[in-house]
């Protein structure tokens, strides 16, 4: 009997089991939103929280614990430094699920999972004199240029290897095909 027994063995093998769900939470911390099915998502929800609420307390151990089940040193610098400090205020509900129907080929329950609060997306603030010169330009003006861009020069070093064609070796034109 599996009194008791809350977590989903997804049909594998437990390594095979725990690679998927560390492979599933680093999808979800590189791109803030997976998709995934139901069962998959829930067993990569609790994995992906404890990382969470551990990161918040940023020591040593906390760090080792999160490179044993993410493997990438950039990825826990990223935990700490960007995703974890999102989430101060919050005691906990760090990621979220939403339901998104059946898959068409097995049926299978469809979810994402995502951070609950989302990174600021890094886009260039235009200053003030950006978007004065930008509107006193004719192009500022117009919009986009519906010009083509020019095809790059060859570089002597392609041309070097292929063999030319004297001039004598090309055809002149005859007289009937120059009144023709």
């Amino acid at each position: 009997m599996r009194h008791r027994k809350d977590l989903s063995k997804l049909g594998r093998p437990r390594a095979h089991r725990k690679a998927l769900v560390q492979s599933l939470v680093r999808s979800l911390f590189l791109y803030e939103s997976i998709k995934t099915t139901l069962t998959k998502a829930k067993a990569a929800q609790r994995l992906a929280e404890r990382l969470v609420s551990r990161s918040r307390r940023d020591d040593l151990a906390a760090r080792r614990y999160a490179y044993v089940h993410l493997g990438d040193h950039e990825l826990v610098a990223r935990l700490f430094g960007e995703i974890s400090p999102r989430f101060e205020d919050r005691a906990s509900g760090f990621t979220r699920i939403f339901m998104l129907g059946s898959r068409l080929g097995d049926g299978a329950q469809m979810a994402v999972l995502e951070m609950a609060v989302k990174g600021e997306t890094k886009k260039a603030k235009k200053t003030k004199q950006a978007t004065k010169t930008a509107a006193k330009s004719p192009a500022g003006k117009i919009g986009k240029s519906k010009t083509k861009p020019k095809a790059k020069a060859k570089s002597p070093k392609k041309e070097a290897g292929k063999e030319r064609k004297p001039a004598a070796a090309k055809k002149k034109p005859t007289s009937k095909q120059k009144s023709g």
